[in-house]
């Protein structure tokens, strides 16, 4: 049986995932022209496969905001946040404020 925090753990990851994780995982570099967005796309989609995997370790609702957060500050999601700009990818910082009002809506 789910505890309540399983569901919004689960309800926040798949919110992760609709709205970057998947979208950039499943760009296509078939779709990019410059062979320099190719390579973007795929450094991009190598740092996003790892960021999602360890969003998916996190046990609570709680540590899946707090450490999305702590992301939103880090130094070098700049500049993965530009490059995705660049491929026209969505990033985590665009989704800040729907990620907060879940938050709140789920009492995280």
């Amino acid at each position: 049986m789910m505890r309540p925090d399983d569901r919004k753990r689960e309800e926040l990851l798949k919110f992760l995932n609709q709205k970057v994780f998947d979208p950039i995982l499943r760009a296509l570099p078939e779709d990019y022209k410059s062979e320099d967005l190719k390579k973007k796309l795929n450094d991009v989609k190598r740092r996003t496969e790892s960021e999602k995997h360890i969003f998916h370790e996190f046990q609570t609702a709680e540590q899946v905001k707090k450490n999305y957060l702590a992301d939103l500050d880090f130094r070098t999601a700049r500049k993965t946040d530009y490059e995705l700009g660049e491929l026209k990818l969505p990033s985590l910082p665009q989704v800040k404020d729907e990620f907060l009002r879940l938050c709140e809506k789920l009492k995280v």
